[in-house]
């Protein structure tokens, strides 16, 4: 009976470690494929600060409510573009649209609330884009889906290829075996040749996240770049599809490595 209870007690502690695992593993994905909304909400003809207002991203369920300093945070957002919107009661509400939230970057909304002495229309706002982002201390470029669109490529590689300072899949001169090319936090390093297996239609990506030079600790076995592909997520509203085709002349083809190649699946 006593042999029996220690392997009852190692068998849990095998149980508690795993799960603990687990939720370490969750959470580093959930940092390198999502974004985050941050800001301050205040009375606009005053500038005090207010407490407990609401903010929400319209279409989810997710949202947050300022704190004594007057400050929310809304974490773990898919990369993309929203419509954010403060309440307060008292207050008219406001809406910024245009509010683009990119993979590993900190978007800033800061929202002026006006008292409603009666009932009235609420107020709109375009969110601008900065030129400049102070949240930023590494080379990194975020390409977005929409800009996708508009270059004249049909491969990921393609658009990656564009992208100042690489060449190809050759960031900074470096070799393809010293990138880090991960695919909504999954990597996608082939064990046996140290490259990247870049088999994704360009179609299905939402957003590309570039680092040329200082990467973050999440990132590990990489000396050139971290390429970081976010992949779209679908609708309840409606189905879509798109297709993309290609035509030659009859002829013997094969795609990726020869078939005769030792590395050749």
């Amino acid at each position: 009976m006593r042999a029996f209870n220690r392997n009852y007690s190692n068998f849990y502690q095998i149980l508690i470690g795993l799960l603990i695992y687990t939720l370490m593993f969750s959470a580093s994905l959930f940092g390198a494929v999502t974004g985050k909304i941050s800001g301050r909400i205040t009375d606009q003809a005053t500038g005090e600060v207010l407490i407990g207002a609401n903010v929400i991203l319209e279409g989810t369920n997710m949202g947050a409510a300022t704190d004594i300093n007057g400050y929310y945070v809304i974490l773990n957002i898919n990369p993309g573009i929203y419509t954010i919107r403060a309440m307060m009661i008292g207050y008219a509400p406001v809406n910024y649209t245009e509010v683009r939230v990119n993979v590993d970057l900190t978007t800033t909304v800061d929202f002026g609330l006006q008292v409603e002495y009666l009932q009235g229309e609420e107020i709109v706002v375009v969110s601008e884009r900065k030129m400049v982002r102070l949240d930023v201390a590494s080379s990194q470029l975020n390409i977005s889906n929409d800009r996708i669109q508009d270059l004249p490529v049909t491969t990921l590689e393609g658009v990656i290829g564009l992208q100042a300072g690489i060449e190809g899949m050759s960031v900074r001169s470096g070799g393809e075996n010293e990138l880090a090319v991960t695919l909504d936090g999954a990597s996608l390093k082939d064990d046996r040749t140290g490259k990247p297996i870049m088999g994704i239609p360009l179609n299905s990506v939402q957003e590309i996240m570039i680092q040329s030079g200082g990467f973050n600790a999440e990132y590990s076995d990489l000396q050139a770049g971290v390429i970081n592909i976010i992949t779209k997520e679908g609708s309840v509203d409606r189905y879509s599809f798109s297709i993309n085709y290609k035509y030659s002349p009859p002829a013997l083809k094969y795609h990726g490595e020869s078939v005769f190649s030792p590395n050749s699946y």
